[in-house]
Order: structure tokens, then C-alpha cells, then sequence
């Protein structure tokens, strides 16, 4: 439902706090053989979303002029969208199998692929997710921040509370770091070709996993060929609670998580539709 009848000029926002995992690419497509997951309250029953499975709904057929802000607080999850286009210390970084699409999709990672995102607490002592927290905490102490500005702050403040995890930048345009970070600015596309370019197929580079997240992993038969590591549990902050990344937004101008924003008045009357559940987001 979130792209659902989406045009032009229209404002997106997903946002997931919670467990993240791997599991192994069928294509290869991925430069290290394994897909990135996220995992809903029944995975157990239904198992993981793959990063591909979001992409194809949520960010391949979004058409120009459409913005697409994700963040993705979970272990595992820095290219948890499967965007072309990664920020490196040397800039941007095309990936070696990228899909490129028209819409303009921007996520901010926990932490690289092959890292664990944490738990932590707000300034009202609310439990949620070290990225999300951060990210809370920057936007709070400044509202006219460029994305340069931005990562650096995201950064000092994960790095001020103890935490190692690096968070990621990723997108399906490359654009200049000095650009204003905001939720409903969408540039143009810049990608002359549309669709999967393939140049090299990658094994599956399992890792190991320990610890009771593991444990459900194996029991539900999702763990196959594992042998690597994940990290801790949270859970994030009731959506709207004070200090919440919903909050922040709506201090910002802003409302709605997953929340279709009318092309017409993308930062005043917006409405808000919030799924109970994954299912619902995903068409399930």
C-alpha cells in the first residue's frame, strides 16, 4: 500500500527498528553472495523479506519526481535496499550488478553488511535502536543539516555513546553531499539505463551466526549452511512517543510512517496510513 497509486511530486517514508539477517543469494547478484533480510514479528511461520523483495515493491517502480527516504536499523543492513549507489570514503560507489531505477530512494543503514546494529535508550530513557536514536538526536540539534553534515553528526553521536557500527548511505542517484537533507526534495533521474546491469555472478559468503536469534533462525530452518554472527535484540520506540524518529519528523513538518504524502502539499496536511503489519505493506 505504500506506492500504491504514487505520482510525481509524492513523499515516502519506511522505516524498520528491529532484527536483521542474511541469507543466501539465488542469483549472485550480490557482491557477497547473501542477501540482506529483514525479519517480521512472524517470521517463524512466513520467514524473512529479502532486500530483493522490498526493492521489486518498494523502490523499482517508483516513477520520477518520487521520494523515497528508508531507514533500516537492523543488523546486516547496508545495502538492505539493493540501491545502485553506495557512499564511500571516496565517494560514490556504484555496485557491480546494480539496478537502476527512475524514483529518488535514499537509505540510511545501521550498519555495514557484514556488521550488527545495536540497541540503545533516548534522552527519555525509551529503548530503541542506536541508528534510530542518533539519527533522532541530529535532526533534533539541527533541522538545516546537508547529508555531509548529517553523517558526520551520525557518526560523533554513535561513536560519543560507545557504539563501533558505521552507518551507511546508499541511493538510486548519485548527488552532491552538500545537498539539504530533507523528506520531500526529489531530484531528477540521472540513470540512463533503466533495469539490471549484470557483469559477475558472486558465491554465497555465509557468516557465523550465534546467540538466541540464532537459535529461532535454525528451529525454523532458515539457517542452512550458516556458520555466522549476529547481534543483540531491541526493540524500537512506540511510534510518536517524545524523542521517537515519528516524533522528530513531526517536529519537522512532518507525519506518517510508511505515510503517502499528496504531491500537492508535501509538508502541511499530511495524512497518515499506518499497516498493522508487514503483510499489509508488502501485499501479503
Amino acid at each position: 500500500w505504500l506506492v500504491e497509486g504514487v505520482q510525481p511530486g509524492d513523499s515516502l517514508f519506511f522505516h524498520f527498528s528491529g532484527h536483521g539477517a542474511q541469507q543466501e543469494d539465488p542469483h549472485g547478484y550480490e557482491e557477497d553472495g547473501m542477501n540482506e533480510t529483514i525479519l517480521p514479528v512472524d517470521f517463524m511461520q512466513a520467514g524473512m523479506i529479502t532486500d530483493d523483495h522490498i526493492g521489486d515493491v518498494i523502490v523499482k517502480q517508483l516513477p520520477e519526481g518520487v521520494r523515497l527516504t528508508c531507514l533500516l536499523d537492523c543488523c546486516h543492513s547496508g545495502t538492505g535496499l539493493d540501491l545502485p549507489f553506495m557512499l564511500t570514503s571516496s565517494g560514490w560507489k556504484e555496485e557491480t550488478n546494480p539496478y537502476h531505477s527512475r524514483g529518488d530512494v535514499v537509505m540510511l543503514s545501521g550498519c555495514e553488511d557484514m556488521d550488527c546494529s545495536a540497541d540503545a535508550s533516548d534522552r527519555y530513557g525509551n529503548p530503541g535502536g542506536a541508528m534510530t536514536t542518533a539519527l533522532c538526536d541530529a535532526l533534533q540539534g539541527n533541522r538545516s543539516l546537508t547529508y555531509r553534515d548529517l553523517l558526520t553528526a551520525l557518526r560523533r553521536n554513535l561513536q560519543r555513546r560507545g557504539f563501533t557500527q558505521r552507518p551507511q548511505l546508499t541511493s538510486t542517484q548519485r548527488f552532491d553531499l552538500d545537498r539539504h537533507f530533507g523528506f520531500d526534495d526529489a531530484i531528477a533521474n540521472r540513470n540512463p539505463k533503466i533495469g539490471r546491469t549484470l557483469r559477475k555472478k558472486f558465491p554465497p559468503k555465509p557468516r557465523r551466526m550465534e546467540g538466541p536469534l540464532a537459535s529461532e533462525l535454525l528451529e525454523a530452518g532458515l539457517l542452512c549452511g550458516f556458520t555466522a554472527t549476529l547481534g543483540t535484540d531491541f526493540a524500537g520506540p512506540v511510534m510518536g512517543a517524545p524523542g521517537s524518529v515519528i516524533d522528530t519528523m513531526t517536529d519537522m513538518g512532518y507525519s506518517g510512517m510508511g505515510a503517502v504524502v499528496p504531491a500537492m502539499d508535501p509538508i502541511t496536511g499530511m495524512g497518515s496510513s499506518i499497516g498493522s503489519t508487514f503483510g499489509s505493506m508488502f501485499g501479503w
